[in-house]
């Protein structure tokens, strides 16, 4: 009996959040495809909101705590593995590259040293 009260009072809780999200915005007013256009609107900018947050917050973050640290003690924190690990962001992309460069050249110097028959 518990569990269909809560289903009930988070169902109410829902349709309670639509409502006034309605009333705030004045989407009630709208008819169902201009409701539809400006909902997806909304959903789009949240997303790219949300995603660019999760993707370039934590650079932000760390740049932001470099400065502040830097203004307090007068040196870069980290300086040394701030270096090793942007070093290795920036050459994991190109190592690949490299070894198949190198496979590539160890393929055809071996294939020009095979006598033919």
């Amino acid at each position: 009996m518990t569990l269909l009260w809560f289903a009930a009072a988070f169902v109410r809780w829902v349709r309670l959040k639509i409502y006034q999200y309605e009333v705030t915005f004045a989407v009630y007013m709208l008819t169902p495809t201009e409701k539809f256009i400006f909902n997806s609107i909304i959903l789009t900018l949240l997303s790219m909101i949300l995603t660019a947050i999760y993707v370039y917050l934590p650079d932000h973050i760390r740049t932001i705590y470099g400065h502040l640290y830097y203004y307090w003690a007068g040196e870069r924190p980290f300086a040394n593995s701030i270096a090793a690990i942007s070093t290795a962001f920036r050459d994991s992309g190109t190592q690949t590259l490299e070894v198949m460069y190198e496979t590539a050249q160890n393929t055809a110097t071996a294939a020009a040293a095979v006598p033919e028959l």
